[in-house]
């Protein structure tokens, strides 16, 4: 796909999200994620198919999607997805599971010294939810 094509369809898709289209945003970031783009974009592709997802209350199928954003981004030494998902259980209420993916995060080699920080954070406020 060419970088012409690649950022029309992404535009598109971010439109008819914004627009409240999420049957159609979910079509065009799908087929965005099936093309030849990077992984990177793949994986931001995945971030988008989960914030679609989201709001259509599709709770199981954007944990799925945030996993396989995650598959992409870790062969690049990235963890935004996975902080998002850490995110996505804290929305849920799923207080544990979000305080597991924070500790599992904070442990990765990739992570700069201000993400480790910012672990540390969400991770107090979380036990002390917790307590």
């Amino acid at each position: 796909m060419d970088y012409e094509e690649y950022t029309n369809l992404a535009q598109q898709a971010a439109q008819f999200l914004e627009a409240g289209a999420h049957e159609q945003a979910l079509q065009t970031f799908s087929t965005l994620l099936s093309s030849d783009i990077s992984d990177l974009d793949k994986a931001m592709m995945c971030n988008n198919i989960s914030v679609v997802l989201e709001r259509m209350g599709r709770e199981q199928e954007t944990l799925a999607s945030y996993d396989r954003g995650m598959s992409y981004e870790r062969l690049h030494g990235r963890n935004f997805l996975a902080e998002q998902r850490a995110g996505y259980l804290y929305r849920l209420g799923r207080l544990g599971e979000s305080l597991k993916a924070y500790e599992d995060l904070l442990h990765r080699p990739s992570l700069t010294e201000e993400e480790k920080e910012r672990m540390r954070q969400y991770i107090a406020a979380l036990r002390a939810q917790i307590e």
